[in-house]
């Protein structure tokens, strides 16, 4: 699109041939923008917050002020996020790098990025209105928002503006010192529609005046509308907002301008080219510049893109609804099919899913979005849908995305319908070719994780693949579906775990071939994790190290985390600290590297986190919605199960026996069936329950049954690190009935004990918190002093640069946002 005419900014929900009007009240209230170096604009949609601002910039901001503007939109939070890093950087290079590398902020790397906003240096006066925040609401933590309004730059003013916020947010703001400018402040009263309605030729009596604020109290945008009734009718109207943008911007419209509203409705927001994509020509027609041009939509300059009013939005797809089912799904399918061309197989998923084109969802390559959301739900539950009322002629036109289907199914734990639909598409498949291929590596996870039975399957497969890659499974997808621990999810007979290792790399060699790297480094993190609880400590370093090496280089996030788990453990084992200290870093760097399955990748490295700091009795450091049980939506089974591990032992080391004894009692039926090293745990959690509530005899039997499922094995580091927990049950019993173990025994229980205090007092201490080296310990004390970076730096003989590198790194270690929190974690 060629023309570069800018329509009237729907901030103020008035056309620019309007006056625009501000209240005493408003104007007096941001007349203190200057004063203040942040400021938060906070009302619902049409009260003319934007306008208000931009109108008063003109007035405050000096001729020569840098004056930056930045409008969210409902895009990718990542992509958001950018932009916002770009303006950012115009203002403080530095501080804009290193948001951009520290990334999308998270749980982990929240400290740093809000470290980083309150770094901003900026000497010239300087404005940063960051328009539309809502849309940033929800992915950006209370936090960001609240470092965001604390900058350090003493020229700038931050200027946020948004529909309301949530109580989160407002509780992590509350007591700074910002200017609040609410809804209360932007509504007009009686005597402000007179003037305003002066001020636009109309003169209108005080009763009247009135009769408008009973109408719309005090809401601009209602209060235009008003105005425009009584241009018309000279009345004013009763009727709602809707009704009223009907009559007054809707009816005027030609249908020319309906139409391609109507066409472009589906779409909260788009850029010209897109719109030109949409209706099927290389420049926008004169109609539809004319329409865009209206006082209620409103054009970011900078993202190029056109936006229209949360109420022409909402109109816009009454009136598309009113057209008809067949009208519906066509403005539906022409949104989708530009999504599709462009790439966004997510969005037009959502689409397509609204009108329920199997047809064309089946033509989409689904293996990329397996694992993501559409339209606020997960895939699966779409994937059921297909399975479920997707016309047999349009499954059976499309196998291979029905094979995506299918993946789905059982990642999501569906079994019934990942059976059925297979059954059915064995009968739909030739008995060879890349197809078959597929269905029989699908087929193989029927009798997932029984590796016996699954490796027939992959090899008949192998062949048929004829040296490509599977395009159902995706490397990137989950290994084990979030299982990190590989004992729990593939050791299920007792005294069978060297024969299970050794099917385990001959199933890896081969399956991780056929998917690209799917799963590559689990034997050999099964191999690490089977050494370890036999206390070969050097055996289980050399195969963690090379698992985490193998899962590393196939961006194998799961496997990774499941390393990094077995070197930590193997470094309290040994009372390596800085060994610890490593794995706490690797776990970091694997979630790093997560792709698009962070959130889930998050969760787990919670969990791996979690396990490693209830095992040093460091409960407060556990993530809370582990402590709570408060598990995020649509986790794996196996993810769940490990959170809930963490909660269970959680609640045995708060002392809340009974709760502790009657949760594993409640799971009794189901999970120790799993596998046998999952009866070998849930017998020790359970034992030790009840040996803590003095019930001796039942901690004993259960004792028995954790031997005669783990000693076969030569599991002993449990018997080592339960030992306490057991009241010298755990000695008696090895002495008395499993002598032959007895010397290993002793001296694995010995080294426990001696890594386990080390690493436990130094946490308890916080010598080593969360993973703390030295330097970060003792500049993270100076902080807590009240030191400033420059006296920590002269204090230390280091740079100001380094002593904000180790505050970056200890914030994200601690998992704080500011020093104020330093002393709580410290002291």
């Amino acid at each position: 699109m060629t023309d570069k005419r800018e329509p009237a900014s729907l901030g103020g929900s008035i056309a620019t041939a309007e006056p625009r009007y501000f209240s005493d009240r408003l104007k007096r209230k941001l007349d203190q923008l200057r004063a203040f170096s942040a400021a938060l604009v906070e009302a619902p949609s049409g009260y003319g917050k934007t306008t208000a601002v931009r109108e008063h910039l003109k007035f405050f901001a000096a001729r020569d002020a840098n004056v930056r503007w930045f409008t969210a939109v409902d895009e990718a939070p990542d992509a958001g996020f950018r932009r916002l890093c770009r303006e950012i950087a115009a203002i403080d290079a530095h501080v804009g790098e290193r948001l951009l590398q520290t990334g999308f902020p998270n749980a982990f790397t929240i400290g740093e990025a809000c470290d980083a906003l309150r770094a901003i240096t900026c000497e010239r006066e300087t404005w940063l209105i960051i328009d539309n925040f809502q849309f940033l609401r929800p992915v950006l933590t209370p936090a960001f928002l609240a470092a965001l309004l604390e900058h350090g730059g003493a020229g700038l003013h931050v200027v946020v503006v948004t529909q309301p916020l949530g109580r989160d947010m407002h509780a992590a703001v509350a007591g700074r010192a910002f200017l609040h400018v609410t809804a209360l402040d932007l509504r007009l009263d009686a005597e402000d529609i007179r003037r305003y309605y002066a001020l636009a030729g109309v003169a209108v009596t005080a009763v009247e005046a009135e009769t408008v604020l009973r109408h719309t109290e005090g809401w601009i945008i209602a209060v235009y509308l008003q105005l425009c009734a009584f241009r018309d009718t000279g009345v004013f109207s009763d009727s709602a907002v809707l009704p009223l943008m009907e009559k007054l911007v809707w009816d005027r419209l030609s249908g020319e301008q309906q139409d391609f509203f109507l066409r472009l409705s589906p779409f909260e927001s788009a850029t010209a080219r897109r719109m030109c994509l949409l209706l099927g020509c290389d420049a926008l027609p004169e109609y539809a510049l004319e329409a865009l041009a209206g006082p209620f939509i409103r054009y970011d300059p900078v993202a190029r893109r056109y936006e229209p009013h949360v109420i022409l939005f909402e109109l816009a797809g009454r009136k598309r609804a009113e057209r008809g089912q067949s009208f519906e799904r066509e403005c539906l399918l022409g949104a989708g099919d530009l999504c599709r061309d462009q790439g966004e197989v997510a969005a037009a998923l959502g689409f397509y899913a609204r009108v329920r084109a199997y047809e064309r969802m089946l033509c989409l390559d689904l293996a990329p979005a397996i694992f993501e959301e559409i339209e606020g739900r997960p895939f699966f539950a779409l994937a059921l849908e297909i399975a479920e009322r997707c016309p047999a002629e349009t499954r059976r036109a499309h196998p291979l995305s029905m094979l995506c289907v299918a993946w789905a199914l059982k990642a999501a734990g569906l079994e019934a319908a990942f059976s059925v639909l297979l059954a059915e598409l064995d009968g739909l498949l030739e008995k060879d070719g890349p197809l078959r291929a597929e269905w029989l590596l699908l087929s193989a996870y029927r009798h997932y994780p029984r590796l016996d039975e699954m490796l027939p399957l992959v090899q008949k497969a192998a062949p048929l693949f004829n040296g490509a890659c599977s395009r159902v499974i995706p490397p990137e997808a989950p290994w084990a579906f979030g299982g990190y621990f590989q004992l729990t999810e593939f050791h299920l007979k007792a005294g069978e775990a060297e024969r299970e290792a050794a099917r385990f790399e001959e199933f890896i060699a081969l399956y991780s071939q056929l998917t690209n790297g799917h799963g590559s480094g689990a034997d050999a993190l099964f191999r690490a994790e089977l050494a370890l609880l036999r206390g070969d400590l050097s055996e289980a370093e050399i195969c963690a190290h090379k698992a985490s090496f193998m899962a590393e280089s196939k961006h194998q996030s799961i496997v990774q985390l499941g390393a990094a788990m077995a070197l930590a453990n193997i470094a309290l084992v040994k009372a390596d600290t800085a060994g610890w200290q490593a794995a706490i870093g690797l776990m970091e760097r694997a979630a790093a590297r997560a792709g698009r399955n962070t959130a889930l990748v998050r969760a787990v490295l919670d969990t791996v986190r979690g396990s490693l700091l209830v095992e040093l009795g460091a409960q407060t450091r556990i993530a809370d919605w582990l402590k709570n049980r408060d598990l995020p939506r649509h986790l794996p089974a196996p993810v769940a199960l490990n959170a809930l591990y963490v909660h269970i032992v959680f609640l045995l080391h708060q002392g809340e026996l009974a709760r502790f004894i009657g949760t594993l009692e409640a799971l009794s039926p189901s999970v120790p069936n799993k596998s046998a090293y999952g009866a070998f745990s849930f017998a020790f959690l359970l034992g030790a329950g009840y040996a803590a509530t003095g019930k001796r005899d039942k901690a004993a039997e259960l004792l028995e049954r954790a031997a005669a499922t783990g000693l076969p094995d030569g599991f002993l580091l449990h018997f080592a690190a339960y030992s306490r927990l057991f009241a010298g049950l755990i000695e008696e019993l090895i002495e008395t009935r499993h002598s032959q173990h007895l010397e290993a025994f002793r001296a694995i229980k010995a080294r426990f004990e001696t890594g386990w205090n080390a690493l436990h007092n130094a946490v308890s201490k916080d010598e080593l918190p969360a993973g703390l080296t030295a330097r970060e310990r003792e500049i993270a004390l100076l902080a807590t002093r009240g030191l400033r970076n420059s006296e920590i730096a002269e204090q230390l003989f280091v740079t100001e640069s380094t002593v904000r590198t180790h505050l970056r790194a200890i914030f994200q270690k601690l998992d704080i946002d500011r020093r104020a929190r330093l002393a709580e974690k410290l002291m």
